[in-house]
């Protein structure tokens, strides 16, 4: 943005009077109102502008996020910003909607998704009327991650080109950082090679294929619960030896308890993002989870 002001300069001339207040152009950094609709989303905005503009987020909670039902007066806000950045992939199911009611004449809406690696829910998940096909939780994969965070520093370049390379920087020094993490959670993973791993939840399909678990797939087992579903785990879980549960629901450990007891399971918490928690602290609770278990293990030997 543009700001035409005034100020003072003198001017000396041998040939002619001195001319006092000379009118010039100071061309201002541009100050961008950026919002967003979580606290992820707005850590990984704020990582790449640091405090050259103004960040916001909608919602302080998970739940408040799924809810949330959309007015004029919503919609307004939104429009008098300069840009808006979501998560994509349904990981806001009113968001689509939200979006064809949305003024954009002004503001830029950004779908950090966009060229992401999305894969499929095994089981049915439905918002209201709608059955939600991908699952949301692509930033697990860190490459998906790099995706959306350029597009996070794309979008802030075109708004304010002149320091295209501060954001450039800033982008550069956070994938480092996120990189420090994904080498911590390769050592762990490296230390505990002699597990095989079990999942149950999609949610955390992204965490397994990405960082190359060797793992035991139960989430369609658990997507399509029978009166075979148990038979059909167990099927797959026979013969196997050093078992780890990676769970982020806490009542699978509930309702698989003698399972979990039969074949001994050694359950390990595994977060997914909820919007609530910065990236980082997502990959290091998960670093310290199979950190903290690993060293149990040894140190019952």
């Amino acid at each position: 943005m543009v700001f035409l002001v005034s100020c003072s300069k003198k001017i000396e001339d041998t040939q002619t009077n001195p001319v006092d207040n000379t009118k010039m152009e100071v061309v201002k950094d541009v100050n961008l109102n950026i919002i967003t609709s979580n606290k992820l989303l707005y850590s990984m905005i704020k990582s790449i502008v640091k405090d050259r503009h103004s960040v916001e987020y909608m919602f302080s909670n998970r739940q408040d996020e799924l809810n949330f039902q959309f007015s004029s007066d919503s919609l307004n806000n939104i429009a008098k910003k300069d840009l808006f950045i979501y998560m994509g992939a349904g990981f806001d199911p009113w968001m689509n909607n939200f979006i064809d009611n949305l003024n954009k004449s002004n503001v830029g809406v950004i779908n950090v998704s966009r060229g992401v690696k999305l894969v499929s829910y095994n089981k049915v998940v439905k918002y209201k009327d709608i059955v939600l096909k991908d699952n949301p939780y692509y930033l697990l994969n860190m490459d998906n991650y790099r995706i959306a965070l350029m597009n996070i520093k794309n979008a802030v370049q075109d708004k304010d080109p002149k320091n295209r390379d501060i954001y450039e920087k800033n982008f550069s020094e956070t994938l480092r950082n996120v990189d420090n993490y994904q080498k911590d959670l390769k050592a762990v993973k490296d230390k505990l090679s002699d597990y095989t791993f079990v999942t149950m939840e999609d949610e955390l399909s992204y965490f397994i294929k990405y960082n190359d678990f060797k793992v035991i797939d139960l989430s369609k087992e658990q997507a399509t619960i029978d009166n075979n579903t148990k038979l059909n785990m167990q099927a797959k879980l026979k013969d196997n030896k050093n078992l780890i549960l990676l769970y982020n629901d806490s009542s699978l450990l509930r309702t698989y308890e003698d399972l979990i007891k039969n074949y001994n399971i050694k359950p390990v918490g595994i977060k997914v993002y909820n919007g609530e928690d910065s990236y980082e602290d997502v990959l290091k609770y998960n670093i310290e989870n199979l950190e903290g278990f690993y060293e149990k293990e040894v140190n019952k030997k």
